[in-house]
């Protein structure tokens, strides 16, 4: 690809757990304007994500809220349920019957 003809830029993108700290980084070449979409599916695999820092060069550029993107295939830790809990391992209400 032609170096000159690509209008792609990069970008890190800091996912932030609610207490702040930064659970996730990735950097990014992306065409202009896919910076939201990208920010979605880092929401989707990282359930403990509530903000994304979009960072251009040495700058936050963009601040990227979940806004009730739930995570795909995210395990929450015994006893807690909620945004991000995963129900693909437990047994079906039918299972539990049946015994």
């Amino acid at each position: 690809m032609d170096p000159v003809a690509d209008d792609s830029e990069t970008l890190t993108f800091v996912c932030l757990a609610a207490n702040q700290v930064a659970s996730f980084v990735d950097v990014a070449s992306l065409r202009p304007g896919r910076h939201r979409a990208h920010a979605q599916q880092l929401f989707r695999g990282h359930a403990s994500a509530e903000t994304i820092e979009i960072w251009r060069d040495d700058q936050v550029w963009e601040i990227v809220r979940r806004d009730g993107i739930r995570a795909i295939g995210a395990t929450s830790l015994p006893g807690e349920e909620g945004a991000g809990a995963s129900t693909a391992n437990r047994p079906s209400p039918d299972d539990l019957t049946s015994a």
